[in-house]
């Protein structure tokens, strides 16, 4: 995106805001997929027909406009202040004159970013402080943070940041179709679902290319009690027990180690995204592993039966 950019030209005094919106800002937009027409639109310098805010009774000029407001289907989804790189993009004034513009009535977003070159910068109305800030030279090795930022999905459902994108589906991606076979040793299993009384899945994150991935494994009943057969017994009818109730859930907490052998599902379209399920075929091996994770499950509903737990309560803490 910046192939031929030296970032030494910010140091360059004649490298000034103008050039920031045209050699920086202006391609991470285009990538973003924002454009002059279209269902995602940026306006430059959009004029306010009531350049204020009020305070109270008071009015309370709007003395700056954001260089770039950015729409989704018409309706305004973030603005976008640029700065030269002598500018601090979290400073108390240049936030003050973005956030006064985000929340004019007629913008009204949930978020405003300020960008320098040097630094990008975005902010939640609600928080002072910035919710994402990254420098120019991760720009590139962090492309998906952005996106998850300044993305119109993500900026009208800030809640989808939280789910990482789908293992199957990225690897789908790489030219393996579906029914592909891919045979996983070690594989370590996080949330156990029952979906329906034939089909079961079991959900984990791992990491591709540098960033977390959740991948999940649907398989048939006959497979559940194989995957499972590595557990301790009392553990393993316990677990067992626990999803064949009521939520229908259990959390192996990363104790259930297998070697599978998989193939590429179908992709299927979620609440939020598209994803690939593997499925499992066979069960080559299974262990159990109580060893703590160097990135432990979290958030799990208090109401959802805990691997972990119950061996805490047996006397063994693992922590």
């Amino acid at each position: 995106m910046f192939q031929h950019f030296d970032a030494k030209l910010f140091s360059d005094p004649n490298f000034k805001e103008d050039s920031v919106r045209e050699v920086i800002i202006a391609p991470i937009l285009s990538r973003l997929g924002y454009h002059p027409m279209g269902s995602q639109t940026v306006v430059r310098s959009k004029n306010l027909i009531q350049p204020f805010i009020y305070v109270g009774t008071r009015k309370h000029p709007v003395t700056i406009i954001p260089d770039y407001t950015l729409y989704h289907q018409n309706r305004p989804v973030l603005v976008l202040d640029a700065k030269s790189p002598t500018e601090n993009v979290t400073s108390p004034a240049n936030v003050q004159q973005a956030y006064s513009y985000a929340i004019h009535p007629e913008i009204r977003v949930n978020h405003f970013a300020l960008c320098n070159g040097k630094r990008l910068a975005v902010f939640n109305v609600e928080s002072p402080k910035p919710i994402f800030d990254v420098p120019y030279e991760e720009f590139e090795a962090r492309w998906e943070d952005i996106e998850k930022h300044l993305a119109p999905k993500y900026l009208l459902q800030p809640e989808l940041r939280k789910f990482a994108p789908d293992f199957g589906y990225a690897v789908s991606r790489l030219g393996l179709k579906a029914n592909a076979e891919l045979i996983i040793i070690g594989v370590r299993l996080g949330m156990f679902s029952m979906l329906t009384q034939d089909l079961y899945t079991a959900m984990v994150n791992t990491e591709l290319a540098g960033t977390d991935h959740c991948a999940s494994f649907d398989f048939k009943p006959e497979i559940l009690t194989k995957l499972v057969a590595g557990l301790p017994a009392v553990l393993r009818e316990q677990f067992l027990s626990a999803l064949s109730r009521n939520p229908f859930q259990a959390g192996a907490d990363l104790c259930v180690e297998v070697d599978i052998k998989t193939h590429l599902g179908q992709p299927t379209a979620g609440q939020h995204d598209t994803f690939v399920p593997l499925i499992i075929d066979e069960v080559l091996g299974s262990r159990f592993n109580p060893a703590p994770s160097k990135s432990p499950p979290a958030d799990f509903p208090p109401h959802i039966f805990r691997l972990r737990k119950l061996i805490v309560s047996n006397g063994q803490d693992l922590s």
